[in-house]
């Protein structure tokens, strides 16, 4: 199954790059004028133009770059340092890659206990407060969700520690009331050592979100610094974890929605039903039982968000000038830098039916159904 997944990939990657050669064709804008400058002469324009092969028809240019390509030369830049692209690729993709990889990580610590707990006991006050601000991410592109991070923990980063601390407080207060009416069950023997165990825990968890909040680091307004910089892996994810929560916020939002939905279907169900008739924990069956066959569409739409993760570095990067794949491709589209946009446009290409072949794995992990050949 994955063999015949990634066969797709030579197809898929063909069209992608003769549709992105012939619509960069389009664009206006000429390569040569951008290196010798606007009012230079053009005789000289000319000359660069040749140079680079320019004057070339766009036919024998596409196929000679394709068979650069075939061999694994993927070419220069047209414009000056006239870098090999893949030098630039390799300088940019790991840092798309991480921003991708940390919101992708994000994303799902956030949505699957969301999701659980929105869906244990639907209707209640976590639910509405979970959907409903699940639908107010949604609703906020993802440059302005930069922006209000970029207020809230750079420039105002008192007011993120006491909005977090309230978000807390407020999260600890409810348990303490769950927590109370449900000891009202317990016999009086039984409810001093319950109360006992789930207040210690309550005040435990409350005291270790204080003191994380309490000591948030200063995150960097812009730039970024690389793994393997002599800053250490602290700095990186310093400067990292802003431009990524932008990008988790949305995705968490979308996945926690979908996955709660997902979770209250499967809740009446009857093996759910047999197994609060044999008397399980609700968290257990939540987590055991209906967890696992509720994974389906979200494994299907991270298929598709991993790539939308990747291009939405591009409006990220941008606003927190990062030096990665987004910024690259932007630069090099406005300047009309075929080989590095074709090269960036066939990795991202390449990504997303890797991907999705991973999907298809996972669907024959989740459904014993799939393995034996059955639908």
């Amino acid at each position: 199954m994955v063999g015949l997944k990634l066969a797709y990939l030579v197809p898929v990657m063909f069209v992608v790059s003769l549709a992105t050669f012939f619509i960069l064709e389009a664009v206006p804008g000429d390569p040569a004028v951008t290196v010798a400058g606007v009012n230079a002469d053009p005789e000289i324009v000319a000359e660069i133009r040749a140079e680079l092969g320019l004057d070339q028809p766009v036919i024998e240019r596409y196929f000679d770059w394709l068979g650069g390509v075939m061999t694994g030369d993927l070419g220069r830049q047209l414009l000056e340092p006239r870098l090999p692209v893949s030098t630039v690729i390799k300088a940019a993709l790991p840092v798309t890659l991480e921003l991708a990889g940390l919101a992708l990580v994000m994303a799902l610590l956030a949505a699957i206990p969301a999701a659980l707990v929105a869906a244990s006991r639907p209707g209640n006050a976590p639910d509405r407060a979970l959907s409903t601000s699940a639908f107010a991410v949604i609703a906020i592109p993802s440059f302005l969700m930069a922006l209000l991070l970029i207020f809230l923990f750079i420039f105002n980063q008192g007011l993120a520690q006491a909005l977090l601390f309230a978000i807390a407080l407020i999260g600890a207060c409810y348990l303490a009331n769950r927590i109370w009416r449900a000891a009202k069950r317990y016999p009086p023997g039984s409810k001093a050592p319950y109360l006992i165990r789930r207040v210690v825990a309550l005040v435990g968890g409350l005291a270790v979100a204080t003191v994380l909040i309490l000591m948030m680091p200063e995150f960097p307004r812009q730039g970024f610094v690389r793994l393997s910089a002599d800053e250490g892996v602290g700095e990186n994810l310093k400067s990292a974890f802003l431009p990524a929560l932008t990008l988790a916020s949305i995705e968490a939002a979308v996945w926690m929605r979908l996955l709660r939905g997902d979770l209250v279907a499967t809740l009446q169900e009857d093996f759910i039903l047999a197994s609060r008739a044999k008397g399980m924990p609700r968290w257990r069956i939540l987590t055991h039982d209906a967890l696992r066959p509720s994974l389906f569409s979200l494994i299907t739409v991270l298929g598709v968000s991993i790539g939308r993760l990747i291009g939405g570095t591009v409006i990220v990067e941008q606003i927190f000038n990062l030096p990665g794949l987004g910024s690259l491709m932007v630069r090099s589209i406005q300047a009309k830098d075929v080989p590095v946009v074709q090269a960036a446009v066939l990795l991202i290409a390449a990504i997303y039916v890797i991907v999705n072949a991973v999907v298809d794995v996972a669907y024959v992990y989740l459904d014993p159904r799939i393995r034996r050949g059955r639908v």
